[in-house]
This record gives C-alpha cells, sequence and structure tokens, in this order.
C-alpha cells in the first residue's frame, strides 16, 4: 500500500473518488426545493462539506443546519439534538419544508430519526412539511441516493394541491433529473423553460429547482421529462400512483440533440412541433458558428476524453462526436443511473473506450494512456489535466472553481455558441515555457 501511495505521489495522480456517497445525492435533491432547508444530524464535519460544496456554487444561497453532534453523543445518542435543530430551523427561516439527513456516525451508532420525524410533525409549533431521509454514507452511493430522495417527494404530492381541479394542464411538462448545483445551472434551466415555451409546452414543475408547493403540484402535469435518465425511479413511481406518463430524453447539449428533445416531448403530448420556430434558430445558430469556422477546422479530429455522469457526460460526447468532430478517445461516466444500460446501446462508434463508475486511479491511467489534447470535466479533474499539459473544459459536477453570472447556457440551441467560445479559448489562450 505504502508503495502504490508512492508512486501516486510521483506520478501526479489524484486520490479523489470519482462520485460521493449517497449524502452528497440526497443533499442535491432538497437543497434544490428553493423555499426548503435541509438539517444534517451530523458532527461539524459533514456538514462543512455539505455547505462547501453548495456556497462554493451559489454564495447567496445555502439553507443547510445541523445538529452540532459531539462526539460523546455516539455513546449516549442524539435524537434530543435533532429535534432542537428542527424547531430552531422552523422559527427561524419559516421553510415550507425540511429535509432531516443523518450521516454515517449516528446511523451507526442508531438514532432514531423516525421517531424523531413523527415527533416534529406532530409539534403545532413547527408548521413546516418535515422529512426524515436516511442518507448514511455507508448505504449507497450518490446516484442511488439521489434516484430515492427525489422519489420520496412523491409522498408529499398531490394533483388536488394547486388548482384544485384534480386535472392535468394540458401541455404542461415537468422536468425531471434537473441538478441547480451544476455549472450553468440557471442559465440551463432557463434556456430549456425558453425551448419549451417556444413549442407551445409550459414548464409546470422543476424537480429539483423549485418552490415546494409546484413539487407538490408535480402530478398536474400533462408529462415527466426526464432528463438523460436521472430520476427515471420518481418518474416511474408518479405513473403508477397519478398515471403521469414520462419520456426520457438526452441532456440538451448541441442543435440535433436539442431539436430531437423538442420532437421528443411533443410527440409524448401528441402534438406538432413548431418548425418554424426550430428552423429560426438553427439559423441564428448557423450565423454564430461561421464567425469561428477556421476555428473549428482546425481542431476537426481534436482527440479528448469526458469525465461526468450518465446525463450530461453521455450528452457531450454524442454533442463533440457528431456536431464538432471530436475524437472522444474516453468516455468516464462517474455516476450511474437506471437507464444506463440502455444508453449506452447507442454509444458504438462516439467513444473508443467507455468506463462505468472508474477507480479515479485506473481512470487517470486511461486518460493518460489514450494522449489526450483536451479534457471536459469537474474541478477534481483539473490537477490530470495540468499533468497532461492539456486544457480542461469545466461543465460536470463539482465545478467549484469557475463562476457563471451570466445567462449564458450550454444547452439547447444557445448553449452551442457558449460551448464554442469556451472549447476555443481553452486551447488558444493556453501557453507553455519549453
Amino acid at each position: 500500500m505504502a508503495e502504490e501511495i508512492e508512486y501516486m505521489e510521483k506520478e501526479h495522480l489524484s486520490k479523489d473518488p470519482t462520485q460521493g456517497c449517497q449524502l452528497i445525492g440526497a443533499f442535491r435533491v432538497f437543497h434544490g426545493i428553493k423555499d426548503g432547508y435541509v438539517v444534517l444530524h451530523s458532527p461539524p464535519g459533514c456538514h462543512s462539506g455539505m455547505m462547501l460544496l453548495r456556497t462554493l456554487c451559489d454564495n447567496a444561497d445555502s439553507r443547510v443546519a445541523f445538529s452540532g453532534i459531539h462526539p460523546r453523543d455516539f455513546i449516549y445518542g442524539a435524537e434530543h439534538k435533532a429535534l432542537a435543530a428542527l424547531k430552531k430551523v422552523d422559527e427561524t427561516f419559516k421553510p415550507a419544508f425540511i429535509a432531516l439527513l443523518d450521516a454515517c456516525a449516528p446511523a451507526i451508532v442508531g438514532d432514531d430519526l423516525d421517531a424523531v420525524e413523527v415527533k416534529a410533525r406532530e409539534d403545532v409549533e413547527i408548521k413546516s412539511k418535515i422529512l426524515y431521509f436516511s442518507a448514511a454514507g455507508f448505504h449507497k452511493l450518490a446516484w442511488l441516493g439521489y434516484e430515492s430522495a427525489l422519489a420520496s417527494l412523491a409522498d408529499f404530492m398531490d394533483n388536488n394541491s394547486s388548482s384544485g381541479s384534480g386535472k392535468t394542464n394540458t401541455d404542461s411538462v415537468n422536468l425531471i433529473g434537473f441538478k441547480d448545483d451544476g455549472f450553468k445551472s440557471v442559465a440551463d434551466l432557463s434556456e430549456i423553460k425558453r425551448l419549451l415555451h417556444g413549442v407551445g409546452v409550459a414548464s409546470n414543475a422543476v424537480l429539483t429547482a423549485d418552490v415546494f408547493k409546484r413539487i407538490a403540484a408535480a402530478p398536474e402535469a400533462s408529462l415527466n421529462v426526464v432528463l438523460g435518465g436521472d430520476g427515471v425511479k420518481l418518474a416511474r413511481v408518479m405513473k403508477e400512483r397519478f398515471g403521469t406518463p414520462y419520456v426520457v430524453v438526452d441532456y440538451p447539449y448541441g442543435v440535433s440533440a436539442t431539436e430531437r428533445f423538442l420532437e421528443r416531448v411533443c410527440e409524448s403530448l401528441d402534438k406538432e412541433a413548431n418548425r418554424e420556430f426550430m428552423l429560426w434558430e438553427r439559423a441564428k445558430v448557423k450565423e454564430s458558428v461561421e464567425k469561428v469556422q477556421f476555428y473549428l477546422n482546425g481542431f476537426y479530429g481534436m482527440s479528448c476524453a469526458i469525465v461526468g455522469d450518465t446525463a450530461k457526460g453521455i450528452a457531450l460526447a454524442k454533442f463533440l462526436n457528431a456536431e464538432l468532430g471530436f475524437d472522444v478517445k474516453v468516455l468516464a461516466v462517474t455516476n450511474k443511473n437506471y437507464v444506463l444500460e440502455e444508453t449506452l446501446k447507442e454509444m458504438s462508434g462516439i467513444a473508443h473506450e467507455v468506463l462505468v463508475e472508474p477507480d479515479r486511479f485506473e481512470m487517470e491511467q486511461r486518460i493518460r494512456a489514450a494522449g489526450v489534447q483536451m479534457l471536459f470535466g469537474s474541478t477534481f479533474d483539473k490537477r490530470l489535466a495540468n499533468v497532461a499539459r492539456i486544457p480542461l473544459v469545466r461543465f460536470s459536477y463539482p465545478t467549484i472553481d469557475n463562476i457563471a453570472l451570466t445567462d449564458v447556457p450550454y444547452a439547447g440551441f444557445r448553449g452551442v455558441p457558449a460551448w464554442l467560445e469556451s472549447i476555443v479559448n481553452s486551447l488558444v489562450s493556453r501557453y507553455y515555457e519549453v
């Protein structure tokens, strides 16, 4: 073991895992409820990690508290502290919803948070809706925690909750699997809603990047649109309980994927897609691309590697290969989902090598051996890019060393010029001393 660590240090290889535990996945779901709050029943370490991941993404929106477990609580238990934290958050911030999550230590000790949830719901002074979700990291990986946490929100749904009619809103959709802490998430969501509006489709609720009331009224939508397969567990639950149909679509990176995204949504709603709108948008993309056509010719056939989750990583690989002419040597899928195996059947000829939830040590060795000229990934991949002396374009989670304040998406038609800006600028701005 000592020799392996010494080798890794010598070769400048990272020891970070490619994904986290289910606590991270669950946290990403519940923090996406805009008028909600997350209470972690944990020691300070877990709280600090979750808070930093969120705060470095958005300094103005970090709604997370913790119960303040002390080492002595590992012996005597700390259910009382969890209940006190719920009461304090409800009293101070008055959120519509509070998610109580436990970390590894109290789960091992056996703190009875189911009982805490019952007491909190029976307390007439607590006005917030309360949900305890067992999120101890040793149970599952992040993507499984995400799927289960998202599906748990179905228990709060009621198709009479908003309009009172119990009827669906014609040509309205829920977006499922959207994560509001992703790089350019705000701009991406704005673009996706704009595109749907352009073909006559309304957005009902975004799970999760919406207020609790809209999430509770999710069954009023005509259709669930599952982005890249993330959140399909919730879509299946909603189909069984409320009869809401769903469609799984690629994350809309690039012109072709965006057009197909709109077509599949319209097909599922049994309506005609607005071809005039899509042709107009395509023409605007073409106008932008023509301004950098010489650069595009210059890097046609360039080799690259992609490190990202199923939804965005695979969508990006398709876009880079089909529309920009990149040679995708390695696609490392860091987080699986329930439709990954089916999705990979469509990957023939798109990537030379696909790694599914690889060990980071192995992944970095494979990428370096492939001799790629560009890397697409997250903040955690910049060490590899630096060692390999290649540019890194950040797009996947977590990206905490780049900011995105302007309304410039990576998704949709408007995302194509943004991708070209990032790729071309990262290439032409590189300089190394020989």
